[in-house]
């Protein structure tokens, strides 16, 4: 009977600790499968967060295509349009639970999907009316305003479900660690019996902790680079210069690729040199950087890809890196076939291979973002070029000659100065069309402006007024140097040697006629009418010659309210 009840003092507390130690691994086991459920839960929530904001970027990448397209209708801007479209659908392909989420904002309900699908329906009219009619202006620019209040409604959107997706993450969060906490107390409060289950259960949940939280930091460094590239992405739409876009890109860079040593050179077509343009990190290494350096010096630009090595180490060494040992990273920098630049990164480490071996997907990337940006830029400043610049002669366009003309005379006025304008005719121009054809004639027509632009001040102005009249501006000047750099013109024009640019041809000449104001001139509106009819005097006197307007002169039998203009002609020999 002792033994009996010995053997269930013995039994019962084993069985009893057996139920409990089950009971706790049981509970413990519930509490392990809610906390692998709720962690995929909170990665699905990082990936979706992740896809929508490559879903944004996609859209950006293809309203800039589109931009490019609506201003030029040039169908090679359409690529990055299509690229952003196709990265669009593929993104929907794998994440269609994205594109039908319904978020609350400013008190209504919006789905992303038809966000998108009404952006992507604005694409299409524009580029349907683009095909149809050209390039967008005027009335035809609605589309493009529309576009822009559905990007932001967009962005907008993304906006409210990122910091939806956020707080979602945030309340699992907690609700993993207090569940952690409590699993690891059943097991602790097993005892001695359950010691070893114990140290194994948390040795399990130890290294699932670090796996969540290293992939959980991953995830958030990606998502930084995403915020940051989208960030700098805006950022470049809203400054106008290219001096702004470099310390944009400055700026963004060093966060991107933080704690290294960078510099982005960008390509110079006109000295075929890598043009040092922007530069952030240790300053001991942004000394060794230099100023520029050829394309065959760069092994990156050589290869077509990223080139990684040591500055001290025997073997291809790009030629454009000197100064302290170090590891170097060079990206090139290419859309559409064009090099742009090249990404140059730095590091103090002796192993290149371990100082980049965490950042080069995202070098490449910037890279990537950075060929688009410089494109754009690129662009923008072509449009710019065109929008002011004859595209003949290289000169200003007479858009720019009124509004400079009402701001110089303007100027004159405060300043009680002078303003000297010299109206430019090339002499004969129709016979020698005729004679050696139009293509000749514009060859004749540049060349004599080339000609007039290297001769003139800083301070003067060129401007192609029409067919083969061009005007100059001459600042604070008076009639005697007005008409000597006129003269100066006329001789420069007549010394160009024709046979080498026109076979057949052998010189050319130009009339000029001069006004001054306010002294022969003090009517803001006849200014440029004295200046031609004191050129068409010149013509009239034999042409190759300058004629300076002389100011209006009653004649006796005129009344003397009546004016009429007084023409002075300083000719040479009429050819």
């Amino acid at each position: 009977m002792a033994q009996k009840h010995r053997s269930l003092a013995i039994v019962v507390p084993f069985f009893v600790g057996i139920v409990l130690l089950a009971a706790m691994a049981g509970s413990a086991l519930v509490l392990g499968i809610d906390v692998g459920r709720k962690s995929e839960e909170v990665r699905g929530l990082e990936t979706e967060a992740v896809q929508t904001e490559a879903a944004l970027l996609a859209l950006v990448d293809a309203e800039t295509g589109f931009r490019g397209y609506a201003l030029t209708a040039d169908a090679g801007y359409l690529e990055p349009y299509y690229q952003g479209l196709e990265r669009l659908r593929a993104i929907e392909a794998a994440s269609p639970s994205m594109f039908a989420i319904d978020v609350e904002t400013d008190g209504a309900t919006l789905r992303f999907a038809d966000l998108v699908a009404h952006r992507l329906a604005l694409f299409e009219q524009g580029i349907a009316d683009i095909k149809q009619n050209g390039p967008l202006t005027g009335g035809r620019l609605d589309v493009v305003s529309q576009g822009k209040q559905v990007m932001d409604g967009i962005r907008k959107l993304v906006g409210e479900l990122r910091a939806h997706r956020r707080a979602d993450i945030a309340a699992l969060s907690g609700d993993l660690a207090f569940r952690n906490m409590l699993a690891f107390g059943l097991v602790t409060a097993a005892g001695i019996i359950a010691i070893a289950l114990s140290i194994a259960q948390f040795f399990a949940f130890n290294r699932q902790m670090r796996r969540r939280e290293t992939s959980e930091a991953a995830l958030q460094l990606r998502s930084r680079e995403i915020e940051l590239a989208a960030d700098m992405t805006n950022a470049l739409q809203a400054v106008p210069t290219r001096e702004e876009s470099l310390l944009v890109i400055a700026d963004y860079s060093s966060q991107i690729v933080a704690d290294m040593t960078g510099a982005l050179y960008t390509y110079n077509n006109a000295r075929d040199q890598l043009v040092l343009s922007a530069s952030w990190g240790n300053p001991a290494l942004k000394g060794e950087l230099v100023e520029s350096f050829g394309p065959d010096q760069c092994w990156a630009l050589r290869r077509g890809t990223a080139y990684i090595a040591h500055s001290a180490r025997h073997g291809l060494n790009c030629q454009h890196v000197h100064g302290v040992p170090h590891s170097y990273m060079c990206v090139p920098i290419a859309a559409q076939g064009a090099v742009y630049g090249v990404l140059h990164l730095a590091s103090p480490a002796a192993t290149p291979e371990i100082a980049f071996s965490g950042i080069q997907d995202t070098a490449r990337g910037l890279a990537n973002r950075l060929s688009l940006a410089l494109a754009n830029m690129d662009l923008r400043e072509k449009l710019r070029s065109l929008a002011i610049r004859d595209p003949l002669t290289g000169l200003f366009n007479r858009r720019v000659l009124d509004e400079i003309l009402t701001r110089e005379l303007a100027r004159a006025d405060r300043a009680r100065s002078r303003l000297g304008v010299a109206m430019i005719d090339i002499d004969h121009f129709k016979s020698f069309n005729d004679q050696f054809g139009h293509k000749a004639g514009d060859i004749v027509l540049k060349s004599v402006c080339d000609q007039i632009a290297k001769m003139l001040r800083r301070s003067d102005l060129a401007c192609r007024y029409g067919g083969e009249e061009i005007v100059v501006l001459l600042p604070d000047i008076d009639v005697e140097n007005g008409v000597r750099v006129c003269e100066k013109l006329r001789e420069g024009v007549a010394s160009i040697e024709l046979g080498e640019l026109v076979p057949g041809a052998t010189h050319v000449t130009v009339s000029i006629g001069f006004s001054l104001y306010p002294d022969r001139c003090s009517d803001h509106g006849d200014l440029l009418p004295s200046a031609d009819r004191a050129m068409y005097d010149a013509k009239r006197a034999g042409r190759n010659r300058v004629s300076a307007y002389g100011g209006p002169a009653p004649k006796p039998d005129l009344p003397l309210d009546i004016a009429q203009p007084r023409l002075e002609t300083i000719g040479s020999t009429p050819t």
